[in-house]
């Protein structure tokens, strides 16, 4: 009898113990829940700095963040996942400082409208990538590249094509005050590149070289030869005067006096 009362004891004991333990646990897991649900953790202010295009709104719904919610329902690395994937956005930055979450967004600058379908013209940044659709008298006045042929557009793709780079290229290095004069670059099979001025003037650029650095130096030393020919032209010759630079490091000109 003495046995079986010691062995109830033990038992009451080992009940006791896990009792406690339970009760513990329960009390740790409402500390834990209260601490997860504490606005210690919650977002209370989103700043956003480096936005040109895209409003504050538009941001927050990119980032998909708002007041209230928790730290790790809107990680750093997650929101900018989410902001990398709007086309406009080019780079971001994305830090949590307290209760607050910074955002810095650096963003893609337009440089000229392809030809699409009917009145309608892509928007491309230098890369090729497509921002965005809208009709030719709509917004800035850019530069059109015609000559290339899509049959599909999706927001956010590059396109790749090779005549495309070449006059994205040259739009690229051409400066101002030619770039305002510059309304269309035209791209033909062969990647042979002609230019159309406002006021008439055509200048037959011809194919750029493969190699990117000789690219480069190429377009830099042809658009100063034809900066300089341009000041030269009277504005009365504008509408029939024909420049070529199909010639390294010569500029040629026809109907220009």
């Amino acid at each position: 009898m003495e046995q079986a009362q010691r062995v109830g004891g033990r038992a009451a004991q080992t009940r006791s113990r896990w009792g406690l333990v339970l009760t513990l646990l329960v009390l740790l897991g409402v500390c834990l829940f209260a601490a997860y649900r504490s606005a210690l953790f919650r977002l209370e202010r989103v700043q956003i700095s480096g936005n040109q295009r895209l409003s504050q709104a538009e941001i927050l719904e990119i980032a998909g963040v708002s007041p209230g919610m928790l730290r790790w329902e809107a990680s750093a690395e997650r929101v900018r996942e989410r902001l990398l994937s709007e086309p406009w956005i080019k780079s971001a930055t994305v830090t949590w400082r307290g209760n607050a979450l910074l955002i810095s967004v650096a963003e893609r600058e337009p440089l000229a409208l392809l030809q699409y379908q009917g009145r309608f013209y892509l928007l491309l940044d230098e890369g090729g990538r497509i921002l965005g659709q809208r009709l030719l008298e709509e917004g800035k006045r850019l530069p059109v590249v015609s000559g290339v042929s899509l049959p599909s557009a999706l927001r956010g793709a590059v396109v790749e094509d090779l005549g495309l780079r070449d006059a994205l290229t040259l739009l690229w290095w051409t400066g101002e005050p030619l770039l305002e004069q510059l309304s269309e670059v035209h791209v033909r099979e062969d990647r042979y590149l002609r230019l159309y001025l406002t006021g008439g003037t055509t200048v037959e650029v011809g194919v750029l070289p493969d190699d990117a650095a000789q690219r480069e130096k190429h377009i830099q030393t042809q658009l100063k030869g034809l900066l300089d020919h341009l000041d030269r032209v009277p504005a009365t010759a504008r509408a029939t005067c024909q420049i070529d630079l199909r010639v390294y490091g010569k500029v040629l000109g026809l109907g220009c006096q």
